[in-house]
């Protein structure tokens, strides 16, 4: 009895204890959490900072969104919008506005009272320019406006301090010259994706886009590069062609393309080399070249003199041989060639070079 009882009280006391143990309650706000659906009136309005909508059928924008003061992420995409009401300036802390695949054929001015802006992303819409407003957006990152029949970028937004990233892929170009008269005056740009936009060359006015750093011309007309290309001294990388999306006409390089002494990356897959472009070994600091997918028949010596190359993909192409100088590669870890009328012997030879 006397023991049943003490263990009555043991229990009573250490439940006592953890009664008054405090343990403090998780915050009912999760920042990380994505909504993938407009969260019922249930949720605290003040929680919601990253709603996804995808491929949800909605005709108009969903008004109850402006009640998520905190929200900074917002993608509405592939649905049928058509317009984005002016009041979206109450998003006071939205950082990433995506609204691609939609019917836009504007946007309203007030989006330039976002101050917080970064990222703005409207790919695949109808629109030909964006607000003069955007100009009052100084943290704004990206403009992505690919897909869009733009014709008209207000002068306003050219002395964004932050604007670096400008993406205008898959709009068919009637005229380049006005296109680059363009965005030359967009003087922070340091990436510029004019992928598939069906350029059929490239204006000299390339040489005042002195920042650029990533420049993309893929899926193309091209047949050549400009000399004044030579004179983009900040590029790192430069694409006209890749695997997954088709490249150019281009066959040889200007002998201006030596001076780009900053390119670190070169994809050239899917073009029209027969040679391969001797400009390429006065860079001994490209350390990523892909020329596959070409007609190239031969690779100089001189190759030896690419010191700084790590990848280097010749696959695709008709050579018969390889040079010696591929021993001097020596920071080269992948290497390349399938697809090429290599004898088995020519396959012994690289496997002892790259020892």
């Amino acid at each position: 009895m006397k023991k049943s009882l003490l263990t009555l009280i043991f229990i009573a006391f250490v439940a006592s204890m953890s009664a008054q143990t405090y343990y403090p309650l998780a915050s009912p706000c999760d920042p990380d959490r994505v909504y993938l659906k407009l969260p019922s009136a249930a949720y605290d309005y003040n929680c919601v900072y990253q709603l996804n909508i995808t491929s949800q059928y909605l005709k108009k924008f969903p008004k109850e969104i402006l009640r998520y003061p905190n929200l900074r992420y917002l993608a509405i995409q592939n649905s049928d919008i058509s317009e984005i009401p002016v009041d979206i300036f109450l998003l006071k802390n939205l950082e990433v506005l995506d609204l691609s695949n939609n019917n836009l054929t504007s946007l309203p001015s007030t989006i330039g009272e976002i101050k917080t802006l970064r990222k703005i992303i409207v790919r695949n819409n109808k629109l030909t320019s964006v607000p003069t407003t955007f100009a009052n957006l100084k943290n704004l990152e990206t403009i992505d406006v690919t897909g869009n029949p733009i014709n008209f970028l207000p002068n306003e937004i050219n002395d964004l301090p932050s604007l670096t990233n400008f993406r205008v892929s898959g709009h068919d170009v009637k005229n380049p010259k006005v296109l680059f008269d363009l965005l030359r005056r967009m003087k922070h740009i340091t990436h510029l994706d004019l992928s598939n936009t069906n350029l059929n060359y490239i204006p000299s006015a390339v040489q005042h886009m002195k920042n650029l750093k990533v420049l993309d011309l893929s899926g193309n007309n091209l047949r050549f590069l400009p000399y004044e290309i030579g004179q983009l001294e900040s590029l790192e990388k430069l694409v006209l062609g890749t695997e997954t999306n088709p490249g150019n006409k281009i066959y040889e390089l200007p002998a201006s393309f030596s001076r780009l002494t900053n390119l670190r990356e070169l994809h050239m897959t899917n073009n029209d080399f027969v040679a391969f472009p001797f400009e390429l070994v006065k860079m001994p600091f490209l350390t990523v070249l892909d020329i596959s997918n070409n007609q190239l028949t031969s690779i100089p010596e001189e190759v030896g003199m690419m010191r700084g190359l790590s990848s280097f993909n010749v696959s695709n192409n008709n050579l018969k041989a390889v040079p010696s100088g591929l021993g001097q590669l020596d920071n080269l870890i992948n290497f390349s060639y399938s697809g090429n009328p290599l004898s088995p012997k020519q396959q012994t030879k690289i496997y002892e070079l790259l020892q």
